[in-house]
């Protein structure tokens, strides 16, 4: 696939985990920005306007085109809804919810300011101690 198209190349691999983790990529498309419906909206305004070039049977294409990527966003926002309810899958977790089961609560807590300690407080030492340079 390293010689295909970008686009293609993610078309196929979206399909193909669609096949292996169909759970996990329904609930991901529920978070995707809903671009196959904004390009089939805009196809049917440009063809309700009477756009030049954009005759009544330009919406077929556009359907045939972005058709099934708008129904993977439906079905992924319809099965999201029914998981965060409960309803379905309860051993499955979210990866853009945040409940990765990779995410543990291992994470380094943030910096206070007042720990005397830090990357950030050992940067800021280290540009306080440097000498100013001036030509």
């Amino acid at each position: 696939m390293n010689r295909l198209p970008r686009p293609i190349a993610d078309l196929i691999c979206l399909w193909r985990d669609l096949i292996h983790h169909p759970r996990q990529v329904l609930l991901n498309r529920a978070h995707r920005q809903w671009r196959a419906a904004g390009f089939i909206a805009l196809i049917a305004v440009l063809v309700a306007t009477g756009t030049p070039g954009f005759p009544p049977g330009s919406l077929a294409p556009a359907l045939l085109i972005a058709g099934p990527s708008w129904v993977l966003d439906l079905a992924g926002t319809v099965a999201h809804g029914l998981w965060q309810s409960g309803r379905i899958w309860k051993g499955v977790e979210c990866q853009c919810c945040g409940g990765d089961p990779d995410d543990g609560d291992d994470e380094p807590e943030p910096d206070d300011g007042d720990g005397g300690g830090g990357l950030a407080r050992d940067i800021e030492t280290w540009l306080r101690t440097q000498p100013a340079h001036t030509r």
